[in-house]
């Protein structure tokens, strides 16, 4: 059995970590033996959480930061690994830049197969000197995962790693999960007892989301009812724009759920606002609940929705269209139920658990036959 280090340095819980609890519960016990290695923020308390749930054991380390710090406590993780007899390290990088001293401590710990999935790629600056330890990192880390086609074609474009190193393995969700019969009391809850519409978000309250968009849209849509499901840094923000709207009595933000699914049960219609993103979790347990979704052309969404198919898509941060998207398919019963029926059927051919792991651990005994 080998021994497998899953690794985030992440200080929140969103569809990253999603990911991870999905692969780590559909990993083949019998050959593989994880562990689950993190810089102890109390934000990733779930992820613990649903590895502990799984029997995976957790492994808390000391933060390795930017700078000489960070730099050095390599030796120390090596060391620490190689105590652990560790097979493979897969490093789970909220965006390229990520865990940069733990890979390294991992090629200098000798570990056979080292790995990283890159999981999202936001607006970021490159310095020289950071362009030359990526690429040096890049030469020594095994591969890299990227989780849709346009997010490994944004790293060739701009990472220095090696173009071959950079492989692809969509995101899965758990398919065969039973779909909850819609509950009128949630949906009563989520919208304050109206009897309108409900059109559902679920994502990190964060500037990238796109939910500042999804307000003004909602404005303009007087005919549905809006629950936003997340936690983040634009709370705040979010809940002054409601205000300055007017839309409290239309617009809930729902705070962090575990219960998605049943909230998608409830809701009509999924959104995805996002300006980017790589592959979204949460449009995909939509598409698998058989929610319709409209969703803007960001990043890797296009290879969940196709457009006019199993959903909308329209340009990012543009508030009218993505108003107009939603008017028209709320007043269509027929263009929703044909939307979820293939949203459905697309979700379980392409994004299944079973197809993402079987993904990832070929890419763990490739790299370990050629160690």
């Amino acid at each position: 059995m080998r021994r497998v280090v899953y690794f985030t340095d992440s200080d929140g819980f969103g569809g990253a970590e999603r990911v991870l609890l999905t692969l780590l519960a559909h990993l083949d016990r019998t050959r593989w033996d994880p562990v689950l290695a993190h810089t102890g923020s109390s934000a990733i308390q779930p992820l613990i959480d649903g590895a502990t749930a799984l029997e995976i054991p957790h492994w808390p380390i000391q933060p390795l930061p930017e700078g000489l710090g960070g730099a050095g406590r390599v030796p120390d993780l090596a060391r620490a690994l190689r105590g652990r007899g560790v097979d493979v390290f897969h490093a789970q990088l909220t965006w390229p830049l990520a865990c940069k001293y733990p890979l390294a401590a991992a090629v200098l710990g000798r570990v056979p197969a080292v790995l990283a999935t890159v999981h999202s790629y936001p607006s970021f600056t490159m310095t020289r000197a950071t362009e030359l330890q990526q690429r040096a990192l890049g030469s020594c880390v095994g591969r890299y995962i990227a989780v849709s086609d346009d997010l490994r074609a944004q790293l060739l474009g701009r990472m220095p790693w090696p173009p071959e190193r950079i492989s692809v393995v969509h995101n899965g969700i758990d398919v065969d999960a039973d779909t909850p019969p819609a509950d009128p009391q949630l949906r009563a809850a989520i919208c304050g007892g109206s009897e309108l519409p409900v059109v559902l978000a679920a994502s990190r309250l964060d500037r990238g989301k796109g939910l500042d968009v999804l307000l003004d849209a909602a404005a303009e849509v007087e005919g549905a009812c809006f629950a936003i499901a997340g936690e983040g840094p634009q709370r705040r923000a979010l809940s002054r724009r409601i205000a300055e709207l007017g839309l409290e009595d239309r617009v809930r933000l729902l705070g962090w759920r575990e219960d998605l699914r049943e909230l998608l049960a409830a809701s009509d219609v999924f959104v995805q606002p996002s300006r980017n993103e790589a592959l979204s979790i949460a449009v995909l347990e939509a598409m698998a609940v058989g929610r319709p979704v409209v969703a803007t052309d960001a990043g890797g969404t296009r290879e969940s929705v196709e457009d006019g198919v199993t959903g909308v898509l329209v340009p990012p941060g543009d508030a009218g269209a993505l108003a107009a998207a939603l008017g028209a398919v709320l007043e269509d019963p027929a263009r929703r139920a044909a939307f979820s029926a293939a949203g459905a059927a697309r979700a379980r051919a392409a994004f299944s658990a079973q197809a993402m792991t079987a993904g990832t651990t070929a890419i763990y005994d490739e790299l370990l036959a050629g160690a």
